[in-house]
């Protein structure tokens, strides 16, 4: 049977699919979740008598442990992840429709802040293809922007449609990770770089879930992708798996 560790009231309406679990300090595991008020929500119960300092993140007057990131607009897309190595903690990515904030948590203070023109629809973080630095790859209307961790593009294309779905995976077997693009037109385009080197169309929206990522359920060469797809008029989400 399974018993709960804790129980945390969050107090606060989250966002759909804006939910990210990091190791702020390089040790303890921390939730994030884009609220519906412009805020992103922080529970740390590992460093309960840390002092917030910082501009942007005050202290929930609710909870000790959880504090609170003002992006002060509609926060689009989440994730955390490893994006300087030699820090060697994960950070905080934050997408809104035009800008794209990198948070160190640990401590206090912003990685870069970045205007996207675009937008940032979706976000992912990781390694793209000979690109040796982890970019946060975002993708917005019709265009795809990879940062690393100093702010600077290094990774800039074009797709068909307005993004809503990023993953990367090792999709060809090569031992290098692609792009996977899920966009509004139902299609699914893998990205070499910037290079397309496959594409397959849906009857629905497919979304890559955090949870789910892209799975390779069978080895290569008889590879096959995982995948969520959403209905246009319901929202109705369907798992599929395609050979």
């Amino acid at each position: 049977m399974l018993l709960p560790v804790f129980t945390l009231k969050l107090r606060h309406k989250i966002s759909p699919r804006m939910v990210a679990i990091g190791r702020y300090d390089g040790t303890h595991p921390c939730l994030a979740a884009a609220t519906q008020t412009g805020k992103v929500f922080i529970h740390n119960p590992h460093t309960r008598n840390q002092h917030v300092s910082a501009s942007r993140v005050f202290q929930s007057p609710l909870e000790s442990d959880v504090s609170l990131l003002s992006i002060n607009q509609a926060v689009s897309c989440l994730t955390a992840g490893v994006l300087n190595p030699e820090l060697g903690y994960d950070a905080l990515l934050v997408g809104t429709q035009t800008n794209l904030l990198a948070y160190d948590v640990y401590n206090n203070s912003d990685l870069f802040y970045r205007e996207v023109a675009d937008g940032a629809n979706a976000i992912v973080l990781g390694t793209l293809g000979d690109i040796s630095s982890p970019l946060a790859i975002i993708g917005g209307n019709c265009a795809l922007q990879g940062f690393n961790h100093e702010g600077s593009d290094l990774f800039w294309t074009v797709t068909g449609d307005n993004v809503n779905s990023l993953a990367l995976c090792d999709f060809d077997g090569d031992g290098k990770k692609e792009l996977l693009v899920g966009s509004e037109d139902f299609d699914i385009r893998v990205f070499k770089e910037d290079e397309i080197v496959a594409e397959m169309t849906e009857t629905e929206s497919p979304l890559f879930v955090p949870c789910m990522a892209v799975d390779l359920v069978m080895p290569f060469p008889m590879a096959q992708l995982e995948f969520m797809t959403k209905h246009p008029d319901t929202g109705e989400l369907n798992r599929k798996i395609m050979p």
